[in-house]
C-alpha cells in the first residue's frame, strides 16, 4: 500500500514550533468576581504523526488538588481551520471537549467549544499565542448562555527545552 507522505502547511509548523518542555504559571477563576487562584504547571509538547498535530499535556494543582490535562491541536486542511480536543481531570470532568476555530490574522489558535451547565450550555473558548520563542500562553475564557465572556484560565509558560 502506498501513502502520500504528510506536506506540512504553516499552520502545521507553526503549532510544530511549539514542541518542548514548558513550565510557568496558570491563573484559574471559579468565580469571575473574585481573584483567580494561581498554581505552579508543568507542560510538555509533542508532535503527533509526523507534524499532522500536537498534543499538549500538562499538570498543576486546581483548589491545592492534583490537576492534569491533555489538548491535542492540529490545522484540518480542508476545512482550513483548527482543531482541539481537550480532556482534564477537573474542567472536562468526564466529557471531551471538542473545539473548531478559524485561523487568525495574528497567528493565535482560537477555537470554541461548548459544554453543559445543566440544562444550558455554555461556550468555552480558548485561546493558544507565542509571544516569542520561549513564551507559550494558553487562555480560555467562558461564554454565558447570553453571550457574556469571563475569564476562565490563563497558562504563562517559559520554555525549558
Amino acid at each position: 500500500m502506498t501513502t502520500t507522505p504528510f506536506e506540512p502547511k504553516p499552520p502545521h509548523q507553526k503549532l510544530t514550533a511549539l514542541a518542548g518542555t514548558w513550565a510557568g504559571t496558570t491563573l484559574t477563576w471559579l468565580d469571575p468576581s473574585a481573584p483567580p487562584s494561581e498554581s505552579r504547571v508543568d507542560a510538555s509538547v509533542e508532535t503527533l504523526l509526523g507534524g499532522r498535530w500536537i498534543r499538549i499535556a500538562y499538570a498543576s494543582t486546581v483548589m491545592e488538588k492534583p490537576h492534569a490535562g491533555e489538548m491535542t491541536v492540529g490545522f484540518h486542511n480542508d476545512a482550513k481551520a483548527h482543531e482541539m480536543t481537550w480532556i482534564d481531570s477537573f474542567h472536562t470532568g468526564t466529557s471531551i471537549m471538542l473545539s473548531t476555530g478559524a485561523p487568525r490574522d495574528d497567528g493565535a489558535v482560537s477555537v470554541l467549544g461548548s459544554y453543559a451547565a445543566g440544562p444550558q450550555r455554555w461556550g468555552w473558548r480558548t485561546v493558544i499565542h507565542q509571544p516569542s520563542s520561549g513564551e507559550l500562553v494558553i487562555e480560555a475564557f467562558n461564554i454565558a448562555p447570553s453571550g457574556e465572556e469571563f475569564p476562565a484560565v490563563t497558562t504563562k509558560l517559559t520554555r525549558r527545552a
